[in-house]
């Protein structure tokens, strides 16, 4: 597979907008916009030959949403691959070699595990299917586009991979954050597809040309992947009863010139544009080069919202090793059990403790370690928002917890074993992951540096025959104990000078293993950290609560000139006082103050263990206490609510209902706390999965107060009933499920009328179910009409409820225009609901 992008020397130009120029060209998109290459091929041709004509280099066929799960809406989930092929036939036929034909493969409109229902083999399964169909029929590139979630994005990249050889590019979609809807901001994204080795990673859709260039920057900042950029004209607004962008071809002359100084490499339109747009892109760029850049260097790690590097260049990252049932016999049982509520404790306490990664393991002898790995990562992801390491040496189990990972792991690891090498080396590839070397091969355990370092030396050469990137490894030279092998410390500290010095590569350590079998091992674990770290440790798996290591990293990183003019150290540790006495002392010390009244100096003598234990707790608790967290066994539920924990809240539910009635339960504790997520929600404090988790949370509650007030003979109740619908010509769901979720499990009744909703069932449904609002969606500018029509049917049956409308296309102004109330998302649309049924309106 040959990148054509990455040595290129010119700017290429991508075509524009496809649902624009066949609402143009006069054709009906109301249906399934894939149908018309078989119905009106040479209207398809001729759009494409406008482009062409105007200066693409490329140019997109017209099966954006030629999937089975699209398709099923319109009945025509039968026809994948037809609809498909002819759409690239089309595309090449016009191209006749003028302009490379890239098979546009946008979103299924469903969330993947865990914020959504389908598995990640399930979407691969979808994607492989039209991916196959378009390769097979000549399409020269595949782009994978308008992405919102990154998981849903690596599952299309899987497929590509596996069904043809041809460049792959991505594109996610930005809100005006600058992250996906699920969070994910651009550089995360960039460095998450590296790790694909995509032909091109990029941005379109959504926003206009000015709110691109620093998505842009943000991208080139840490990857050297060519970038792909194809912004909306502008936000549609209404104009003489019809749906424009507003934004000239000039916009696009000006901002291409804007774009491809900020890294861009290929540059088109989406929404809105047509050939002028494109022909002013062509002739802005047509003399112009693709900018060098100097991305940042190391170790690339992220979940779905962070990115963590690690190398020479950044401080010493702390990975957490609590979740690792070695030595833990309480965890030993609870994953025995299938009960994993102490690796979602133990997730949120490293992290509190400043884990930046975790090391996820469940290595029980007898456990279906497949099973038990993939739903660990999956509680780990839902806790917690930091990078994991996948800890495992079975590659089903690895697999599996690929497959779950969001974002960009770690495997741990890869040693020099054959078997490790033929198994889990491409496993890292095929998922885009890094891997942890580890230095120890099929002769057993090296104990001279030099032997170490050779055993690493040859992994790297294993891992590029299969095409994993040096800059995706990072080595583990093995830490032994000293009571055992009283020189290995030093050969260890030895290996990680010389890996670094002949390879560049990040390192990392076990380190707790130095001291075993001896006493007060941290006294041995931190001197031994902070040896290492000055021989060029990049990263530790350690206790997070062990405060002397921790002491001994930022206090290290400061020394070494990891951590210049101290700042990190600083923030960390400005209140910080030393320990003194022993805590026998303390407790000693803090009797006779009670004792005493308090005489002993005049002042309170206070444990600072204890302090420390319990600070982070402490604030917590205020924090929800400032939010209205409510007292007891409601205060435990109201808190599950903000973690999402929908496993532990139906048991304190059950327990609750022996001491309070269930509206007290439903009012005091799941609104309030709902509430709450909200606030968080709107200052970017969380974002969309967490929501989500607690919704579910919260209707998993809900679901066992219904059950005991049916046994009463009473019900739930509603405080409005609201109906719901995608409208016509839309089978996007995404956005309007979630918006039900929320409404839903903040006490309303909705009635949900699915996608591709007719103007007249919306006003029938209205009117029989007597609704007190109406809520509409729609995603694609092709079908904001069938928006403005809807709320004029409603108007002309006379019904005079409230239409809130929303979608990743429609604006504040473009609602007002047509009558409509503007949501911009799901805590926006409950709020609406609550003021609108207050007012009476």
């Amino acid at each position: 597979m040959k990148n054509p992008f990455l040595e290129s020397k010119k700017i290429w130009v991508l075509d524009g907008a496809m649902g624009t120029m066949l609402m143009k060209k006069g054709l009906d998109v109301n249906y399934a916009p894939e149908l018309l290459n078989v119905k009106h091929p040479e209207v398809l041709k001729e759009i494409h030959s406008e482009y062409i004509e105007a200066g693409a280099d490329i140019i997109e066929t017209n099966t954006f949403g030629s999937n089975r799960i699209k398709l099923y809406h319109y009945g025509l989930e039968d026809r994948v691959r037809e609809l498909t092929a002819a759409g690239v036939k089309l595309a090449k036929e016009v191209a006749r070699g003028r302009a490379l034909v890239a098979l546009s493969v946008g979103p299924t409109g469903i969330f993947v595990e865990p914020v959504g229902d389908y598995t990640f083999d399930e979407v691969v399964d979808v994607f492989k299917e039209q991916i196959e169909a378009g390769a097979d029929a000549g399409a020269d590139l595949i782009l994978i586009e308008t992405m919102s979630d990154i998981k849903e994005a690596k599952a299309a990249v899987v497929a590509a991979q596996e069904v043809c050889d041809l460049p792959v590019m991505v594109s996610m979609t930005y809100q005006e954050d600058g992250r996906t809807l699920l969070g994910t901001p651009p550089e995360v994204s960039a460095a998450v597809f590296e790790g694909f080795k995509v032909a091109a990673i990029g941005a379109n859709c959504s926003l206009g040309p000015e709110r691109f260039t620093e998505l842009i920057k943000k991208m080139a900042e840490v990857t050297q992947t060519p970038i792909v950029v194809y912004a909306n004209a502008g936000l549609p607004v209404l104009k003489d009863g019809k749906t424009i962008y507003p934004e000239p071809p000039e916009t696009f002359r000006k901002y291409a010139v804007e774009f491809v100084k900020a890294g861009a490499n290929i540059i088109g339109g989406c929404c809105g544009t047509t050939p002028e747009h494109i022909r002013a892109i062509k002739e802005a760029v047509k003399d112009l080069r693709p900018v060098p850049r100097n991305p940042v260097r190391g170790l690339k790690v992220a979940s779905r919202t962070q990115l963590v590097l690690v190398g020479s260049d950044y401080p010493t990252r702390i990975i957490g090793e609590r979740i690792n049932p070695t030595g833990k016999k309480r965890l030993q049982e609870a994953l025995k059990k299938g009960d994993f509520s102490l690796v979602r404790e133990e997730a949120r306490k490293q992290v509190e403790e400043g884990a930046e990664l975790l090391d996820v393991n469940v290595g029980v002898p007898g456990i279906d370690e497949v099973k038990a790995l993939k739903e660990a990562v999956r509680t780990v992801i839902e806790a917690v928002d930091v990078p994991i390491v996948i800890d495992s040496k079975d590659p089903k189990a690895v697999e599996e917890a690929l497959k779950m990972a969001d974002g960009r792991p770690i495997v741990n690891s890869c040693s020099g074993e054959e078997k490790d090498i033929e198994n889990i080396l491409p496993l890292a590839k095929k998922y885009g992951a890094n891997v942890l070397l580890l230095a120890i091969d099929d002769e057993g355990l090296k104990e001279k540096a030099e032997d170490r370092v050779k055993v690493i030396e040859n992994l790297l050469k294993e891992c590029e025959r299969v095409g994993i990137d040096r800059n995706s490894t990072i080595a583990d030279v093995l830490n032994l104990a000293v009571s055992a092998m009283p020189e290995s410390a030093v050969e260890t500290l030895k290996a990680i000078r010389l890996v670094k010095e002949k390879f560049g590569i990040p390192t990392t350590l076990g380190v707790s293993n130095v001291s075993f079998g001896l006493p007060s091992r941290s006294l041995i674990n931190s001197a031994f950290m902070a040896m290492a770290i000055y021989s060029g440790l990049d990263s530790g798996i350690l206790n997070p609560s062990d405060s002397r290591m921790v002491e001994t990293v930022y206090a290290s990183d400061v020394l070494v000139g990891k951590d210049r003019g101290a700042e990190r150290f600083v923030s960390k540790f400005q209140n910080y006082k030393p320990k003194g006495e022993d805590k026998e002392c303390r407790e000693l010390l803090a009797k006779i103050h009670a004792l005493t009244g308090g005489f002993l100096e005049g002042k309170k003598v206070e444990l600072k263990e204890v302090k420390e234990e319990k600070g982070k707790e402490v604030r917590e608790s205020d924090k929800e206490e400032e939010e209205g967290a409510p007292s007891g066994i409601l205060g435990e539920i109201f808190r599950k609510v903000l973690e999402g924990d929908k496993e532990a809240i139906v048991s304190l539910t059950k327990e609750a209902l022996k001491e309070h009635e269930p509206l007290e339960i439903s009012d005091e504790a799941l609104i309030k706390a709902l509430d709450v997520v909200g606030k968080r929600f709107e200052r970017g404090e969380i974002f969309l999965p967490q929501m989500l988790r607690s919704a579910q949370a919260v209707q998993a509650s809900f679901n066992v107060l219904k059950d005991e007030l049916k046994k009463r003979g009473s019900s739930v109740k509603e405080s409005g009933k609201i109906v719901m619908a995608t409208v016509h010509g839309d089978v996007h769901e995404i956005g309007k499920n979630i918006v039900i979720t929320m409404l839903e499990n903040s006490g309303f009744e909705v009635i949900d009328l699915g996608t591709n909703v007719p103007p007249e069932v919306i006003v029938e449904t209205a009117k029989k179910e007597n609704a007190d609002i109406v809520g509409l969606s729609a995603l694609m500018t092709t079908t904001l009409p069938s928006m403005e029509a809807t709320i004029k049917a409603i108007r002309e049956a006379g019904l005079k409820v409230p239409v809130i409308v929303g979608g990743a296309v429609v604006t504040p102004e473009y609602a007002k225009s047509i009558g409509g109330i503007y949501g911009g998302d799901a805590q926006e649309a409950v709020k609406i609901v609550k003021q609108l049924l207050k007012e009476g309106k």
